[in-house]
């Protein structure tokens, strides 16, 4: 039997076949995600603040948001430069991993804290207190303006990771906040509806829920090693099964190792003639040309031989 790792560099055209695959873009892009955390922080405690000023739970709920987008973005920015670091024996397919997991622990945080709104908004919506609309508006219209200019700074690199993708979408949620806000606001000005305040931030928690339950399923899929989404096992299946020389197959395992690559292990039963170095590169070929997986593990065995794994009739 033969068992091949596979790990030289043409493997993976972006890396080594252990490192980070993706260039993480010094300069501009961290210097964006810092500016971003920044001025959210002072956000953050303006809005708070006024909130607490202004007796507006939504605008206290939108300040709240602010903060978890800072933290959002400095998690997302310390997981960026966790996965930039080189694989070791421990750690041998690198740390890439780190951000679909500070992605994962963002969006948990997002929805622990559109409950959290919901609930202190419900405790509101019998007695609703005062609250100075015109304050609140101002406030809001500030917050409204740094979120876009945060989503604006992050835009770019939301399109390469899915953990600031994470972040930015984090973002994005607090500037449909800052508009439900300023909407608050107004009723309340205009027509003394002090009721509007906790109904809008209900809908916004509501609103957010929904939005982000789509996000979570892909990260929480990689984080537990299912298939990539676009893998179809029965075609793939039979693409190695066409290979020449193959005859059989099992053991056959498909996963993200990060965001950019994926990688398959199996075993492969050949005819007793067949080449058995030739047989597995056609198949490394198969897998990296149709189905876009540059790191895989095959093992060859023959029908004569028998598959040599103790647990016999596992996967088969």
């Amino acid at each position: 039997m033969s068992q091949d790792h596979h790990h030289h560099g043409r493997d993976h055209p972006h890396g080594d076949g252990h490192g980070h695959p993706h260039d993480h873009g010094k300069g501009l892009s961290d210097s964006a995600l810092l500016w971003a955390v920044v001025i959210n922080l002072g956000l953050t405690a303006a809005q708070i603040a006024g909130g607490l000023a202004a007796d507006s739970v939504a605008l206290v709920a939108d300040g709240v948001h602010n903060l978890s987008d800072a933290l959002a973005l400095v998690l997302a920015f310390g997981a960026r430069k966790l996965a930039a670091r080189p694989a070791t024996p421990a750690m041998s397919f690198g740390w890439s991993r780190a951000e679909i997991v500070a992605a994962f622990v963002n969006y948990l945080a997002l929805i622990a804290v559109s409950v959290w709104l919901m609930v202190e908004a419900v405790g509101r919506l019998t007695d609703p207190p005062p609250v100075a609309g015109g304050l609140v508006m101002a406030l809001a219209a500030l917050a409204l303006v740094v979120d876009l200019g945060t989503a604006w700074l992050t835009a770019r690199l939301a399109k390469e990771s899915v953990n600031i993708r994470a972040a930015w979408l984090h973002n994005l949620a607090d500037a449909a906040v800052s508009v439900a806000v300023l909407i608050g606001g107004a009723l309340i000005l205009a027509f003394g509806w002090r009721i509007a305040d906790p109904i809008l931030t209900i809908l916004i928690s509501v609103v957010i829920l929904w939005h982000i339950r789509g996000d979570t399923g892909p990260i929480l899929r990689m984080l537990m090693l299912g298939a990539p989404a676009g893998i179809d096992d029965p075609t793939l299946r039979r693409d190695v099964l066409a290979v020449a020389g193959v005859t059989g197959l099992h053991h056959l395992h498909v996963w993200q190792i990060d965001e950019k690559r994926r990688s398959a292990e199996m075993h492969v039963v050949i005819a007793d003639d067949a080449d058995p170095y030739a047989t597995r590169l056609a198949v490394k070929l198969v897998l990296h040309d149709r189905h876009d997986i540059a790191h895989s593990t095959i093992e060859i065995e023959t029908r004569t031989s028998g598959c040599a794994d103790p647990v016999a009739g596992e996967g088969h």
